[in-house]
């Protein structure tokens, strides 16, 4: 930004906690280019992080309020790594598959060349292969493509994969015939004028699929963090105490008048205390007498504020073992994001003398000894949830088998490809589908549907809770409703109103028997996600849109970082850029272990937290009860004339 003043602004590059430079931020007319040394030894066999910190200063203005006028941008696509030496690119093991790397836009291709691709066995393989290689490559977001020979240049980020019995090989693969017409065979190969390239082969698909799970424990790289990630998530159990150096936070002795930093975490799946109680952050900090009452300390949680905690002394304080109550209402299962802002007002930035702004002393130390401390919390899962499903691969991930109905068209197919990989990547393991025919599908065990609505049929929509016409919620209907507030009107609405705001409560709170859940009718062009939990005890999610093409271009849109972390709810239909989630009327909750009485009570909290007519009813019942008990006894006591 122009306002950055570069004699007190600098970017520093460290990788592997190593810092390589600090450079003056100047480039406020146009990008500039900066070269950094890797002295031998900072890079290291398996993952490495690399981080870019910017320290900002104003040219002229010393308020709170300027530092949103500061700002450094890195062109991703120029942000590059140049090595030296011999044998570059070679990858001949499939525990380096990670190093395959992205091309300039961030995405890895894996390019299929599979023959007898719509044999149902090669569908099986196929589809628990581009899961672990999800896994291996430490992506997202995976792209892929269904080529009939290997002929293109080699490209930065792809991988490409032959799946073939031993007769069907490429004739570049001869070698490999004999030796796969015994056994299966996996054969890892970097060719000089190609692609890192995987093959897999063996006498039949059996032997094939064999091949493929003897992979899984290389290919796994628990240690290797997903490259969206940075780092590996540390997950963090109820009735726990995690220190935040242990979640990549420095301790920071900071100058300015703004201070950011942020950390993450992972909660499991079944993480059910949404609507109770709250975490502690131990904090561990100090300011200075020069910092002036009015200044806080923010945490926000996953997007939304969650504490603000004022800087009342005037006399330089220490905050040490400060407890700071943070509402757990904001946690998610999965990964979660706590921001932590500093904001603040000193005598000297009041006065802001000529070059202040990058000479003033230390006025705010955040120490890394701080920690995160969590209550024990219910666990339960709740289904429908997508949002379960997106972040961990939950429930499928921990079932013994799921079916799986997808499209005979092959392009529909390379789409269902694309979405478990990113299901498998989410969950950290393959999930465990085999491919049935549609009129198959047993309603009493898990399934995934992956097909264009054209193509399903009018028993499985419903299942699914789709429809090809206009919902209830649709057309005309929508758009005379379109600028209602769904709050109750008549004579008493301002009462009702009043009672609502004062209680911060809403008629869905309010709601004593689930609604009836309608069908969700895609609109064209769109892709969705549904799941739902049918009587017989399955639970089935649903990919589909309205026709072929709008299935595979969405698909890729639909695993996009920001849209994927959206994902909730038992509908998520993105159309376009905007993606609308609607949350279910009827929740089914259920614990792993019935009998334990703790988690019971905690899980029961939470329920009746959002059930509160039903909590009054039990409450209005245990009275009665207590009366009716109570009743005997008193009527012997005292005299009765």
């Amino acid at each position: 930004a122009v306002m950055v003043a570069p004699e007190a602004s600098r970017l520093d590059v460290l990788i592997n906690s190593v810092a390589l430079t600090a450079t003056p931020i100047a480039a406020s007319a146009s990008p500039a280019s900066l070269s950094i040394h890797v002295p031998s030894g900072v890079l290291r066999r398996g993952a490495n992080t690399i981080e870019f910190r910017a320290t900002q200063r104003h040219r002229t203005d010393c308020s709170i309020a300027s530092t949103y006028e500061l700002w450094t941008r890195l062109t991703s696509d120029s942000v590059t790594l140049t090595f030296e030496g011999e044998n570059l690119g070679q990858i001949v093991d499939v525990t380096d598959l990670a190093a395959i790397g992205v091309d300039a836009k961030g995405t890895t291709t894996v390019r299929v060349l599979a023959p007898d691709f719509i044999n149902p066995d090669a569908t099986n393989a196929l589809m628990r292969l581009i899961q672990q290689l999800a896994i291996a490559l430490r992506v997202a977001e995976l792209r892929i493509e269904l080529v009939d020979e290997l002929t293109a240049p080699p490209t930065p980020g792809t991988l490409d994969l032959v799946v073939a019995p031993f007769g069907g090989l490429p004739k570049q693969f001869s070698a490999l015939r004999e030796q796969a017409a015994g056994a299966g065979v996996a054969s890892m190969d970097s060719p000089v004028d190609g692609n890192p390239t995987l093959v897999v082969s063996g006498p039949g698909w059996p032997d094939i699929m064999h091949s493929i799970e003897a992979m899984a424990p290389s290919m796994a790289g628990a240690d290797r963090p997903r490259i969206d990630l940075g780092r590996t998530l540390v997950r963090v159990d109820g009735h726990s105490e995690t220190s935040l150096a242990n979640l990549a936070v420095t301790t920071t002795e900071f100058n300015g008048r703004r201070y950011a930093d942020q950390f993450q975490f992972d909660l499991p799946h079944d993480f059910y205390a949404n609507r109770y109680g709250q975490m502690e952050l131990v904090l561990d900090a100090a300011y200075s007498a020069d910092v002036l009452p009015g200044s806080e300390i923010d945490f926000y949680v996953n997007g939304q504020i969650a504490s603000a905690t004022p800087l009342l002394r005037t006399d330089g304080g220490l905050l040490r073992d400060t407890i700071i109550r943070i509402p757990m209402k904001s946690l998610q299962p999965g990964r979660n994001v706590v921001d932590v802002a500093v904001n603040l007002l000193t005598e000297s930035d009041q006065v802001c003398s000529p070059g202040w702004t990058g000479t003033a002393p230390t006025r705010f130390v955040f120490s890394a000894s701080s920690a995160l401390r969590m209550p024990m919390f219910a666990q339960a899962t709740t289904e429908p949830d997508l949002r379960t499903l997106a972040a961990n691969g939950m429930p499928y991930a921990d079932r013994s088998n799921v079916q799986l109905v997808i499209s005979d068209d092959k392009n529909a197919r390379i789409a269902a490809m694309v979405m478990l990989a990113r299901m498998a990547a989410a969950a950290g393991k393959v999930l465990p589908v085999t491919t049935v025919p549609e009129a198959a599908l047993s309603p009493s065990d898990d399934a995934i549907v992956i097909k264009p609505l054209s193509e399903m049929s009018s028993v499985t929509m419903t299942r699914v809770g789709l429809s090809t016409g206009a919902s209830e919620a649709s057309g005309d209907e929508r758009v005379l409703t379109q600028f209602g507030s769904g709050r109750p009107g008549g004579p008493l609405a301002p009462a009702i109103n009043w009672v609502l705001d004062t209680a911060g409560l809403s008629m869905d709170d309010l709601r004593v028997l689930p609604g009836r859940q309608s069908l969700y009718a895609p609109p064209p062009g769109s892709i969705t996600m549904t799941q739902l939990r049918q009587p017989e005890g399955g639970l089935w999610t649903a990919v589909a849109s309205p026709d072929a093409n709008s299935l595979i271009s969405g698909t890729p849109r639909m695993i996009q970082l920001d849209t994927w972390r959206k994902v909730a709810g038992w509908v998520s239909s993105l159309n376009g850029d905007q993606l609308v989630v609607q949350q279910p009327f009827a929740v089914h909750v259920a614990t792993s272990d019935p009998f334990n009485l703790v988690n019971l009570r905690l899980v029961a909290a939470n329920w009746f937290s959002g059930h509160i007519l039903s909590f009054t009813g039990l409450l209005t019942l245990a009275a009665v009860l207590l009366m009716f008990a109570t009743s005997p006894v008193l009527t012997q006591i005292g005299r009765r004339k």
